[in-house]
């Protein structure tokens, strides 16, 4: 539902007033930077009484310098800055474009002259501060709101615009997995941290079935900037295994202004989005004020954008078909004092996406019902199937903050909240290959966050920047999930309270070393819908060291010890198939947090050309995945786990690469080279080659990441700049596939984890050798090998790789007047068709070519998959029966198959008219 703009406005207002009276929320990142550095007279005698002033269109400060010669001034709102120093006596001097970036110090040296001189300038595109001891990126303007299409290595460009993943898509670190997700240095998706203004976003996620993300992607309305934080966390909101991205919105300028942005499709598919960003203050800047507002709608389409492609419609993750959306920004500062400054800022919106392909020809609302259970609504199993299946996502944040700046301090209180909610499903949702088959699903899911936090910051002395803060959450969260198909309903309603107190110093020990030393304290409160309450905390040390070389070069290395607390939808679940040999409910089972020692080594440059060089190894321990509830007590016992997974402790991942930025004028490259293992052999949901390979201690290279990944961009311009062209190249050496020669197993006599040839007696549907009687294991006498898969793979899955492919992209702005801006984005210039990753046969029930046929076959897999009749048919089929085909269309007879298509080719016609 819609609600008019005036009752959109009253439910704010109630909003604003229940969050003064509610249970406090979490402090954060910073949002602003710092200015700091030193005035000099021309023998190099530091002055003191210079009065310093930095002015922006966000912004003016002013502070003078001390007996030392010394200024620092804090909470900055980002913007490129004139900065000027002023003193009787003494010729003014002033530096211009001076880039402040959230969380960074941009230092300015003065030494003033009998002659008004400028002293320097600094690029206001700079990405990073060479020599900063937080490995934080950040990336403004255009970039930031990704509303023309950002090249990537998935090919999924179109589905990123205007996103958060597509904002960070060429920030070195982070790399995109085959659904265009962003993966930070190897990790997996719940590994990174989302906040918006330093307010965390919920994240939903289905436990099972599938794993997928659920819920409405983050977007870029209002953004001005946005910071990916990887390593050297100081004063972060929340602790993340992989790093905190946090969107930051556009403030009131003066002079104000209003842009206007209207996008539509030419060719290659159907594209609307219109986005509205209104800024504006006093001439004092004493008020500011902002409003953004975006809405649209996407079809995706895949591949040639005419073949209908079975993969897309089903197995792994989800493919989209189209999205409508709508979202809303505003905020509104006022300055007190000088000193002082309130804000309020609010964002709602909401985002609905229905499934490539569905509903599909023949679908009725009961074909996936369960034995004993059906889709939720239904009247008449038999009656068609009119609506898609999809989700639909909508969230909303309100904030309300006090910042005051001293002299050399700055403080700020924030108090917000932070709603995330989802509705998810259809009577066909997912196929989930042999022997699951095809399900249904009904889930509704939603969370809140509420809290209280402080932040501090205090320059000590000119050499100390001390950064302090506390914050208190409480996170609701509750997943309703009903799967017809398997009878099953999961619930989840868990209540998780969480302080964090941090205290660090930056120590500028000579001009050119900086350390940096931060303790973290974090305690989460786990209060489980089913199951005993209890506590999980820790103390983590952080730890930096940068040495600026000169010339504009650094050096940077970092420690981090982080822990996480559990997902709330992983602290409690109760699955109504999750039981007991006696038919009990499995016993809850307390979780303990996930851990990582991450280290990061990086070369960086400031000058001309802007770089970053980073070598970086991450350790993770603890890892939560889905193992049998029995795990530890069977191992234990020596006997051998069984039942339906539940979230448990036992996990790993090893990740290690080397990460590439460089600018030099129009020229962009961005390249990642990543090596990762884990103990799952997907990041999404069960596997059962998990329990024992994890109990050998054995881990898998990962599924989810090429090797190599890179983008390269080069903007052309005419000499009056009226005309820009942008053509860029992305490229990745393949994903990661393959079932694997060799495979981890229980021994059925001694229930000791033991290394086999991955066959389809141990492994069925997931193997390489194929036995001539799969109901009997390997003799080399009575019951040979008759084939295998033929592909030239190691003894671990995801030995193969995709092969590599390249996307070109065109953007191009042309100046039509002062006020209007045309833009074109054609996406996949060459028309690369080709499927960017592939996966086993979901339906693997005989060689390679098998069209069903073999007795011994058909009561093997019928008997591994439990079904009631042989299983008759062959490779390829989906079916819950063994016995008829499910949908309309199968995957073919080959061992392996294409997995995911790429975008297809389509242009995209955007107009901007500054009002």
């Amino acid at each position: 539902m819609t609600l008019p703009l005036r009752a959109r406005a009253l439910i704010a207002c109630f909003l604003i007033a229940g969050l003064l009276s509610a249970k406090p929320a979490i402090a954060a990142e910073s949002t602003t930077g710092a200015i700091y550095g030193t005035v000099s007279d021309t023998s190099g005698a530091l002055l003191a009484g210079v009065a310093i002033s930095a002015a922006s269109p966000s912004g003016t400060y002013g502070t003078t310098t001390d007996a030392h010669g010394r200024f620092s001034i804090l909470g900055v709102v980002p913007d490129a800055y004139v900065i000027s120093a002023q003193r009787q006596g003494y010729t003014s001097a002033s530096q211009s474009g001076v880039n402040v970036l959230p969380g960074e110090r941009q230092q300015a040296t003065f030494t003033l002259a009998p002659q008004l001189r400028t002293i320097g300038h600094v690029n206001a595109g700079s990405a990073f501060t060479p020599g900063s001891a937080s490995d934080t990126f950040t990336v403004s303007g255009a970039q930031a709101r990704a509303l023309a299409p950002p090249a990537n290595a998935s090919g999924l460009s179109t589905y990123l615009s205007g996103t958060v993943q597509g904002a960070i898509a060429s920030v070195p670190g982070v790399t995109l997995d085959p659904f265009a997700n962003a993966i930070l240095r190897g990790g997996k998706i719940s590994d990174a941290s989302f906040d918006y203004d330093s307010i965390p976003i919920p994240q939903g996620l289905i436990a099972e079935p599938g794993g997928n993300i659920v819920g409405a992607q983050l977007p870029t309305t209002g953004i001005a900037s946005t910071t990916a934080t990887l390593a050297g966390y100081t004063s972060q909101g929340a602790n993340s295994l992989g790093g905190v991205v946090d969107q930051i919105p556009a403030v009131g300028t003066f002079p104000g202004s209003a842009t206007l942005e209207l996008a539509d499709g030419l060719a290659g598919g159907q594209y609307q989005n219109d986005s509205l960003l209104i800024l504006g203050a006093t001439s004092d800047r004493r008020l500011r004020y902002a409003l953004a507002s975006t809405a649209g709608a996407q079809y995706f389409s895949y591949g040639d954008g005419t073949t209908f492609y079975p993969s897309e419609a089903a197995t792994y993750g989800l493919a989209l078909q189209n999205r409508g959306e709508y979202s809303i920004e505003s905020n509104v500062h006022y300055q007190l004092t000088p000193a002082d400054d309130i804000s309020v800022l609010g964002l709602v919106g909401q985002a609905t996406y229905n499934q490539y392909g569905s509903p599909y020809l023949g679908e009725t609302v009961g074909a996936f019902d369960g034995q004993s259970t059906t889709y939720p609504g239904e009247t008449n199993p038999n009656a068609p199937e009119l609506s898609p299946s999809g989700i639909r996502g909508s969230y909303d944040i309100l904030k309300l903050q006090w910042m005051h700046s001293g002299a050399h301090s700055l403080s700020r209180v924030q108090l917000y909240q932070s709603q995330t909610g989802s509705s998810a499903g259809g009577p066909f949702w997912d196929e989930n290959g042999w022997p699951d088959g095809i399900i249904s699903l009904s889930q509704t899911q939603g969370s809140r966050e509420e809290g209280l936090g402080y932040d501090g910051e205090d320059f000590l002395g000119g050499r100390h920047d001390v950064r302090f803060g506390a914050e208190y959450r409480t996170n609701t969260s509750f997943l309703n999930q009903i799967v017809p198909t398997a009878d099953e309903f999961i619930t989840s309603r868990p209540t998780l309270i969480s302080q964090l107190a941090y205290l660090g110093d930056t120590w500028n020990v000579t001009p050119k070393l900086e350390l940096t030393a931060t303790a973290r304290y974090t305690n989460t409160h786990i209060i489980p819908d089913d199951g005993s309450i209890y506590d999980v905390g820790a103390i983590d040390p952080h730890a930096a060291v940068a040495y600026k070389l000169g010339g504009g070069f650094a050096l940077r290395a970092t420690y981090d010890h982080t822990t996480v607390a559990p997902l709330p939808l992983e602290a409690d679940r109760v699955d109504s198939t999750n039981t007991q040999p006696d038919g009990a409910l499995a016993p809850f089972t307390e979780l303990s947090p996930e851990t990582a020692n991450d280290f990061t080594y990086s070369v960086e440059g400031g000058g001309r050309t802007q770089f970053r060089v980073t070598y970086y190894l991450e350790n993770e321990a603890n890892l939560i995945d889905v193992l049998p509830y029995n795990f530890r007590a069977a191992l234990a016992a020596g006997t051998n786990p069984s039942g339906v997974g539940v979230p448990s402790n036992i996990g790993f991942l090893r990740a290690n690469g080397f990460e590439f930025w460089a600018k030099n004028g129009g020229l962009t490259l961005d390249a990642n080279v990543v090596n990762a293992h884990s103990s799952s052999a997907s990041q999404f949901a069960y596997n059962d080659l998990n329990a024992p390979a994890v109990a050998a201690g054995h881990l898998f290279p990962v599924s989810y990441l090429p090797t190599l990944s890179g983008t390269l961009s080069y903007e052309f311009h005419t000499p009056n700049r009226k005309i820009r062209i942008t053509p860029s190249v992305s490229f990745e050496s393949g994903y990661p596939y393959g079932n694997g020669k060799e495979i981890y197993i229980f021994n059925p006599v001694t229930n000791k984890p033991q290394l086999v040839p991955n066959d389809n007696y141990y492994n069925p549907g997931y193997n390489y050798y194929f036995l001539e009687n799969p109901n009997n294991p390997y003799n080399a006498a009575t019951n040979p090998y008759i084939a295998n898969l033929g592909t030239p793979e190691g003894s671990d899955p995801n030995t193969l790789h995709s092969p590599g492919e390249t996307f070109v992209n065109l953007h191009a702005e042309g100046d039509i007047s002062p006020r209007l801006t045309a833009i074109v984005d054609v996406v996949n210039v060459l028309g690369n068709y080709s499927a960017t990753s592939y996966q086993g046969n979901p339906y693997l029930i005989g060689p390679p070519g098998y069209a069903g046929g073999n007795p011994n076959y058909a009561t093997a897999y019928e008997a591994a998959g439990g079904y009631s009749a042989p299983y008759t048919l062959g490779n390829g089929v989906p079916t819950n029966n063994g016995q008829t085909q499910a949908v309309p269309w199968q995957y073919g007879r080959a061992g392996y198959i294409p997995q995911n298509y790429p975008a297809s080719r389509a242009v995209q016609l955007r107009l901007r008219y500054r009002l």
